[in-house]
Order: C-alpha cells, then sequence, then structure tokens
C-alpha cells in the first residue's frame, strides 16, 4: 500500500486557469474588499505577480494589513510567528512579513491547500 496522496487541480484564482496540485501556489492575498489577508491559489504565471502585490499591501502604511496577515498565519497554525510579529514595531513587522514572502518566493516555506 502507498502513503501517495491522489494528484488533485487547483484553480488559479488570478486567470482561472486550472493547474495541478504540483503546479499550483498557495499564497496570502491582501484582500482590499474584505480587508483581510485570504489564501489564494496561483499558476505559475500568477505566482510571482501576487507576492509582488503582497509586498506592497504590506509596505503600505495600513497597519490592518500586517495585523490581518498575523490573522491568517494563526489560521494557518503560525501562532509563535504571529505573536512575534503582532509585538513588534510596525517597521520591524513589515520587515518580519518581508522576509517571510522572501521565503515563500525562494520555496523555503511552502503552504499546502
Amino acid at each position: 500500500m502507498s502513503d501517495a496522496q491522489p494528484p488533485y487541480s487547483l484553480l488559479c484564482s488570478a486567470c482561472l486557469t486550472p493547474c495541478s496540485g504540483t503546479d499550483a501556489h498557495v499564497a496570502p492575498r491582501w484582500n482590499p474588499t474584505v480587508r483581510q489577508v485570504i489564501t489564494a491559489y496561483r499558476c505559475s504565471n500568477c505566482w510571482l505577480p501576487a507576492l509582488a502585490e503582497l509586498r506592497a499591501a504590506v509596505a503600505s502604511p495600513d497597519g490592518e494589513v500586517r495585523l490581518s496577515f498575523c490573522d491568517f498565519l494563526d489560521r494557518r497554525g503560525e501562532t509563535e510567528a504571529a505573536a512575534l510579529i503582532r509585538g513588534a514595531a510596525p517597521d520591524e513587522q513589515r520587515a518580519r512579513l518581508f522576509r517571510l514572502i522572501d521565503a515563500l518566493e525562494a520555496g523555503e516555506i511552502v503552504l499546502d491547500p
């Protein structure tokens, strides 16, 4: 018996292209309509622009973005990281979130669907 997971597909939430689970990326996304960082699924073509949008949102002076990013981390079970970021000064919050985004881009951190 194999422990392998069955293949799955996701729909890119930017271009609406179906992509295999191995080619899809899970990315945090600031949704200005709901004023919340949500989970987005991106294909390989939309992945890097999504991270650029996230960096721009984190760079904004809006503290709500940074705190919502911490809520996103909490929902994903990263409560210690979220608490460290929440407890930091705004500039340090941005720096820590930028490092997290950089790690996502480098593949050092992979978020599961």
